[in-house]
């Protein structure tokens, strides 16, 4: 989570925020027995933390919006790992 925390920092530039995503996929390769697919099991709680800190403020426009972005950020670790 906070990878994602520092990720989303840096939002406000996407060439930084991509590179940094790319980077902790590739740091990935070093852990023994790590597998990419592992990325996706943090979508779920993820979002769930979310909705969870967000509450009433947390419509379908909004999980709409978290669900691409968090997609976003996986793909981007994943595709980290595989270069």
């Amino acid at each position: 989570m906070s990878t994602l925390d520092e990720g989303i920092k840096e939002l406000d530039d996407l060439d930084t925020f991509f590179s940094f995503l790319t980077q902790i996929g590739q740091s990935h390769r070093k852990i023994p027995g790590f597998k990419p697919d592992y990325f996706w099991k943090i979508e779920k709680p993820f979002l769930e933390a979310v909705k969870m800190t967000l509450g009433d403020r947390y419509t379908e426009n909004v999980e709409n919006i978290y669900k691409v972005t968090i997609k976003l950020i996986l793909e981007t670790l994943e595709k980290g790992y595989n270069t």
